[in-house]
């Protein structure tokens, strides 16, 4: 059977803003008799996507507040003589989870108190990881290479922050870019099922197992998106080359409609438009009947993925599983052909 195979591949910018509620403004002290404790909040600058398990899952202020990690903290103090930039003279990997009795407060011990001259610079992460370390606003990130074990990294950061500013409101940012898959059988057939085995992203067409993502990097967390340089110097020092399978949680290929799955994998921005480095989509299915016939046959197709992966922004692979259906012919019918002779029968 010669089996037809179309991809795809749709950019969605994720642009949901998440703007600061009149409660959240009118929370700031202004006290300024008394030593008040540094206090944080945190926003998504644009909708984020977070791994539970296998899945993804959308993630809302409410899922960053209630979620076990919480996010990471770097804060530098400088005098009022002074500016020595982001660093963590104050705040070094603080971690800062939801207050489980208060959606709208944020926790952290030892407690760290406003000074009445100079200002704080802060960095932020999420999810936080202990042991993180700062290098120059930098911090280094491993890729998981199962899918179900990525997170989704994300970063903010605020400068100047003196009494007046608490709390010290993050808005955060996506560090990688996601990608999903859809799929959709190319013909409406109710006979025919086609089930997913496996969906590989990797540098060759044929050989799964060759790597085309990176593996590591290095994010500098001071560089803020509203200027256009610090979009390319987001991401430094990345190295290794890793494919990433789905291999379970599949949706029913029973529809001639894209049917999308909601798990996701997380890559570090990385462009395969151009250069070298390729990436393929290699997909392994079988094709299975529901009129009573036993055999079910195994297929695997690739094909190539021109993209530009960049930061922030959600990916979806759209993939078409086409069916060409057995047909037969009759392109003659022979003639008789004259055999050997019979010899005569006769009776008296």
């Amino acid at each position: 059977m010669y089996k037809k195979f179309f991809m795809g591949i749709a950019a969605m910018a994720a642009l949901t803003l998440v703007s600061c509620s009149s409660d959240d403004l009118n929370s700031l002290s202004d006290n300024s008799s008394k030593n008040e404790a540094i206090s944080f909040d945190g926003y998504l600058g644009r909708s984020a996507v977070a791994v539970n398990g296998s899945r993804g899952s959308v993630v809302t202020k409410e899922n960053l507040h209630g979620s076990a990690d919480g996010f990471g903290v770097f804060g530098n103090y400088s005098s009022a003589d002074e500016n020595k930039g982001f660093g963590s003279n104050l705040f070094n990997n603080q971690p800062v989870k939801g207050d489980a009795s208060n959606e709208n407060k944020w926790t952290y011990t030892p407690l760290k108190y406003w000074s009445t001259e100079g200002h704080i610079d802060f960095l932020a992460y999420a999810p936080y990881v202990s042991g993180t370390t700062l290098t120059d606003s930098k911090i280094n990130f491993n890729v998981a290479d199962q899918v179900g074990n990525q997170k989704d990294l994300l970063w903010a950061n605020v400068k100047g922050q003196t009494k007046t500013n608490n709390p010290v409101t993050f808005t955060f940012n996506h560090a990688l870019a996601k990608i999903g898959y859809a799929v959709k059988k190319g013909v409406a057939d109710d006979n025919v099922t086609i089930t997913l085995n496996k969906i590989t992203l990797a540098g060759s067409a044929t050989d799964p197992s060759i790597g085309a993502f990176y593996k590591t990097g290095t994010i500098n967390l001071s560089k803020d998106l509203t200027k256009t340089e610090d979009e390319t110097a987001l991401w430094t020092n990345c190295n290794g080359e890793q494919p990433f399978t789905w291999s379970s949680d599949f949706p029913n290929v029973t529809s001639s409609s894209l049917t999308s799955s909601d798990d996701y994998l997380f890559v570090i921005p990385q462009d395969f438009s151009t250069g070298t480095k390729k990436l393929y989509v290699i997909v392994n299915y079988t094709i299975s009947y529901n009129d009573g016939v036993t055999a079910a046959m195994k297929s695997t197709v690739s094909s190539p993925i021109v993209m530009n992966f960049l930061q922030g922004k959600a990916y979806t692979i759209n993939l078409t599983i086409g069916l060409t259906p057995i047909d037969f012919a009759v392109d003659v019918v022979k003639g008789w052909e004259n055999g050997a002779t019979i010899p005569d029968i006769t009776w008296n």
